[in-house]
This record gives C-alpha cells, structure tokens and sequence, in this order.
C-alpha cells in the first residue's frame, strides 16, 4: 500500500503540476478530496484542478522534481521542487520572464487508495519575491492604557 501511495502522490505533482494532465486528479483523487496551499486556501477538487490550471498558465513549462518520499500507512509525504519561466499572469502578476524555484512539502492522507486530503506547504514567499513582489509590513497603533 504504502508503495501505491507514493506513486499516487508522484503521478499527481509530476503528471498534473508538471506535464498539464488534469486528468491525473480523476485518476488519484477521491471526488471529495481537498487541499490546502498557503497560497490559494482551501479547496476542494474542483478548485484544486483551476488552481492547477492557473499555475500552469503562469509557468507554461513548469517542471516538477521528486526530491523525496515517506510513507507509512496511509499517509505519504512528498518533498518537491518546482522551477518554470514567469510567462503568464499569477494572481495578478503579469508576466516578468522570471526564471522561478520553489520547494514545498506535501502530506497526502489516503483512503482505499484515493487522495482524500493534502497539506502543501511551499515557499509562497519565496516565490513572490522571485517576481518581483514586494511586501511592506504595516504597522499596527497601540494605544497606552495606564498602570492599575
């Protein structure tokens, strides 16, 4: 089982993310599965396929390498590194021909085979910065209470 997973997990970051196959969500998800990716949120199969498409959109040629794997029962951690050109618009961002790498981690929890549910946990920031993206911090008000 633990085997099966792993290669379930693969198929769906390299043959999905990687080669544009959406068919690989039918193929390794239950049709109740969700993710949640700190950049997106939460979303259930549906939206976890248009996140894909759009990530697609922006790295056309996105490639996607396994750089590790951990399985045991029915939950399987795939550590992963994705690189593509910038040659789309992502969330706003036009493109900037930027050459852009992330690595993430993701936790897959299976059931009867199926990808139930996926935690992903990547280099957001990372990313953004690599576009170009800059972020200020705000500052926050306080207001002095006095002493009791």
């Amino acid at each position: 089982m633990a085997t099966d997973i792993r290669k379930a997990h693969r198929q769906l970051l390299e043959e999905a993310f990687g080669k544009g196959r959406m068919e690989a969500f039918d193929e390794v998800c239950d049709r109740g599965a969700h993710s949640h990716d700190p950049l997106t949120g939460d979303a259930d199969l549906d939206q976890a396929k248009q996140n894909c498409v759009m990530y697609r959109s922006a790295f056309p040629g996105l490639r996607c390498t396994i750089l590790a794997q951990v399985a045991e029962g029915d939950t399987v951690v795939t550590h992963w590194r994705m690189s593509g050109v910038h040659e789309g618009t992502l969330m706003g961002i036009a493109a900037t021909g930027a050459t852009c790498t992330v690595e993430g981690i993701s936790f897959g929890k299976f059931r009867a085979g199926k990808l139930v549910d996926d935690w992903i946990q990547w280099d957001a920031l990372g990313l953004m910065r690599q576009l170009g993206v800059t972020l200020q911090a705000g500052t926050r008000k306080t207001e002095a209470r006095p002493s009791p």
